[in-house]
């Protein structure tokens, strides 16, 4: 089950269709007390994202069930991202910010200069699969594997206890953030 898609950008708020789709998707999906109330956070908090990340994006928000919960999910085109972020190198969302930053204008490496490859922060690759094979402007990104690495690093406690302070990286059991070009795919799962 999934509910409609409600189309997002950057300046206008969509309070009152948000909060309509998640009661209705909570109705039928049964999710209700807590649960209820983590899902109304973590679609918050993914809208707030983008508003705080993307400087000019259009898309569309929706929710899908998941065999053991549910996912939210953000697919936007975005124009411009953010340059004013606070704190730029530190944090779970400044991290995610600054790939974006660094990452939406290029389909493919061969079209990155070559001072910018070598300027990338050797951190935005953390949290691709080793598995994968796609460069981070062009793969996928997940905090499973950002966290894994953070936990298999000792240099890195100053980032996983910034990490254990965001509520969506508290909440989530996962979070996938899929780049291609100017288009990206923010997916929230949460099990219940």
């Amino acid at each position: 089950m999934k509910t409609d898609k409600l189309w997002v950008n950057g300046s206008i708020r969509r309070t009152s269709e948000v909060n309509e789709i998640l009661s209705d998707f909570a109705h039928k999906a049964g999710i209700i007390g807590k649960n209820f109330q983590h899902m109304i956070l973590l679609t918050e908090e993914t809208l707030g994202m983008a508003n705080q990340m993307l400087k000019d994006f259009a898309g569309e928000i929706w929710l899908e069930t998941t065999p053991g919960g549910y996912d939210i999910i953000l697919e936007a085109d975005v124009s411009e991202c953010s340059s004013d972020m606070p704190n730029k190198t530190e944090g779970f969302m400044a991290k995610i910010a600054e790939m974006l930053n660094c990452s939406y204008m290029f389909e493919n490496i061969s079209e990155m200069p070559e001072n910018l490859v070598s300027a990338l922060p050797d951190y935005l690759s953390y949290g691709i699969r080793e598995s994968e094979n796609a460069p981070v402007w062009a793969g996928k990104w997940s905090l499973s594997a950002y966290r894994d690495h953070l936990r298999g690093n000792s240099a890195s406690e100053v980032n996983l206890d910034e990490l254990e302070k965001s509520i969506v990286a508290r909440l989530a059991n996962e979070v996938t953030i899929g780049i291609h070009g100017h288009r990206i795919r923010l997916v929230i799962s949460r099990n219940v």
